[in-house]
């Protein structure tokens, strides 16, 4: 096996629209921490996996395919990072399709990113670690909701054991930084790539599972040294958890195979009905305490925000994604998962497997069935009926049971 990596700065003009927040007052008026388009390549078996984080809100089908194009020869994955200061790359339901200077832009970073990667790439054994992260993301709706996630890390290690680099699977929203934020910034992510690097080796991180989930409950603060105090916890846990045993290890040789499909599901009624919108008004006015106020005030603007939208311009439909390298299997969908999907897909399968967000497409949210009992932003956003969820994770485990039956 042979790994490499790169990273390319992703540069964002002052007076860009930034994405994410609906909220925001305006454009970018400057830059807290540069954006970047960061590629991990992975050879083995003779077949080439390359997998790209670009530090957006969303990727779309649309960019995702201009990417993968540029390396016809591999399996591509573009993810977004989902920061919520980076530039406004297309938020559906209204707009499914990415605006063309940033379409041009990210792919020409993501092909240099990805080729510098390919270039780099040297002899590696990689392990996977899963750990409980405490004090930084917790679930920000439903009945009880939990404090920590968990957090899974791929490394990977010369012949010698020394750490060359790590992926960080972070299955939280990174949004410490708030809609009054006009400065382009890279968020938690971006802060836990920089404390990352006192670990050793290069790093980097992905959006997992995050539907649901967000710093609200532990955040102190909405400012940058928050986000970089947020950051440390992440990878001063993920240095522990490398010192510990690993979940897998990965043969020298292994085999890599991929799959991919696109599930059409069912379009939800607009929710945003006078009635609704006054009944949030009414639970808003008696929320107490800032974390239940922001939790009502979001599922109150999801319904303001519901009855001003256009209806979709598509039918809606989630890209999920597979690729199995040797007894790890990685799953994608390209949407806002909840967290209790990955471990719908760790009971679904008979190995190791990270579910990752926000990859090779952008649906919206995509909350569990369960979930839609209450009327809380995400449910109310999400463009697809009850079950979307737990059809397309059917659909993604199938292609990983698929892919773990292939010898190739």
């Amino acid at each position: 096996m042979r790994v490499g990596h790169a990273a390319v700065p992703l540069e964002v003009p002052v007076g860009t629209p930034l994405g994410g927040y609906a909220g925001r007052a305006g454009p970018s008026t400057g830059t807290l921490d540069p954006l970047s388009v960061a590629a991990v390549s992975i050879e083995s078996g003779g077949t080439r996996f390359v997998w790209a984080v670009a530090d957006l809100p969303y990727v779309h089908e649309d960019l995702a395919a201009d990417v993968a194009a540029t390396m016809p020869d591999a399996v591509v994955w573009l993810s977004a990072s989902h920061t919520h200061a980076g530039p406004e790359t297309s938020c559906l339901p209204s707009s499914p399709t990415t605006p063309a200077p940033w379409r041009d832009a990210v792919t020409e970073a993501a092909a240099r990113a990805m080729a510098e990667a390919v270039s780099s790439e040297r002899d590696a054994l990689l392990e996977l670690r899963r750990t409980r992260l405490t004090g930084v993301g917790g679930q920000r709706s439903g009945a009880r909701p939990r404090r920590t996630v968990p957090v899974d890390t791929l490394s990977f290690s010369d012949p010698s054991g020394a750490l060359i680099g790590a992926v960080v699977v972070l299955p939280i929203h990174p949004t410490v930084l708030s809609a009054d934020n006009l400065c382009v910034s890279a968020d938690l992510t971006g802060a836990t790539r920089r404390a990352l690097a006192d670990v050793g080796g290069w790093a980097m991180v992905a959006t997992g599972a995050a539907g649901d989930v967000s710093t609200r409950a532990h955040r102190l603060a909405q400012t940058p040294s928050e986000c970089a105090r947020l950051g440390g916890v992440v990878a001063s846990t993920v240095a522990r958890s490398l010192r510990r045993p690993a979940r897998a290890v990965v043969p020298a040789h292994a085999s890599i195979v991929s799959r991919q499909v696109r599930v059409p599901l069912e379009a939800k009624p607009p929710p945003g009905s006078p009635e609704l919108i006054e009944s949030l008004s009414a639970r808003f006015e008696r929320a107490r305490g800032a974390v239940a106020r922001r939790t009502a005030w979001t599922a109150l603007q999801a319904a303001q925000l519901a009855a001003e939208s256009p209806a979709p311009a598509v039918d809606p439909a989630c890209v999920a994604s597979a690729v199995r390298i040797g007894p790890v299997s990685l799953v994608a969908v390209g949407a806002e998962p909840y967290l209790a999907l990955g471990e719908r897909l760790d009971h679904a399968l008979d190995h190791p497997t990270i579910l990752i967000g926000y990859t090779n497409g952008y649906l919206g949210y995509l909350p569990v069935r369960a979930a839609y009992r209450r009327a809380d932003y995400e449910v109310l956003r999400s463009p697809v009926v009850a079950g979307s969820a737990e059809i397309v994770l059917d659909q993604a485990a199938a292609l990983a049971l698929a892919n773990r039956k292939d010898r190739p």
